[in-house]
């Protein structure tokens, strides 16, 4: 029995080309000799083998990491979606002496009507403590302002629960104003003035 002198392959006889590999028979080897040629040709094979999976797989990262960071570029640079610059997207952060520095938003902030809704139950408090009806005014503003500080930061302090209750107390405020129209007192003028506040409150009170 003979074997190709290129791949190892069993060849028959009277045949010029190897079917194996295609070498044109200029020679053949036979016994140990050809064993060792076989071994060291599958040698070679795995090595070459090893070699290409190697070269493939490093292409295939290369290929996915460019396209990655394609893929990235375009959907952070896209002039259609944004208008900042690119100097803009690299401008380092703000550093914490910035944002303590940074200016209150007013938004956080409590406007004139609320303080001056404050300062009226404060002296509605010192000047009619001992009144039934100045105490149920005093229940409703005690609600009010209590959401209203808990929602301080919001953009709208004053919202439909808030108003809810204004109403209400401004329907109560309006039969108290009403039935000491006869005799004003300094409670009345604080009722009075407390109605108004309200009114505004219920109209601006979200506003700055």
């Amino acid at each position: 029995m003979s074997f190709c002198s290129n791949c190892g392959q069993k060849l028959a006889t009277q045949i010029k080309f190897c079917p194996a590999c295609g070498t044109k028979i200029s020679g053949v080897i036979s016994g140990i000799t050809s064993s060792q040629h076989l071994k060291e040709y599958q040698e070679k094979m795995y090595k070459n083998t090893v070699i290409s999976l190697k070269n493939e797989g490093q292409k295939i990262i290369e290929n996915k990491a460019k396209e990655a960071f394609s893929s990235f570029a375009k959907h952070k640079f896209k002039t259609s979606e944004s208008t900042q610059p690119i100097a803009e997207v690299f401008k380092p952060a703000k550093t914490f002496n910035n944002e303590v520095n940074k200016p209150v938003s007013s938004a956080s902030k409590i406007n004139k009507w609320t303080w001056i809704y404050i300062v009226i139950n404060a002296l509605l408090v010192y000047f009619g403590n001992q009144l039934e009806e100045v105490v149920g005014v005093l229940f409703f503003s005690f609600f009010i302002l209590l959401i209203v500080f808990i929602r301080r930061k919001k953009e709208k302090p004053y919202n439909w629960l808030v108003k809810i209750i204004l109403v209400v107390q401004l329907i109560f405020l309006i039969a108290l104003v009403a039935d000491r129209l006869e005799n004003i007192t300094a409670i009345t003028i604080l009722l009075m003035g407390l109605l108004i506040t309200n009114l505004m409150l219920l109209f601006n009170g979200n506003k700055s």
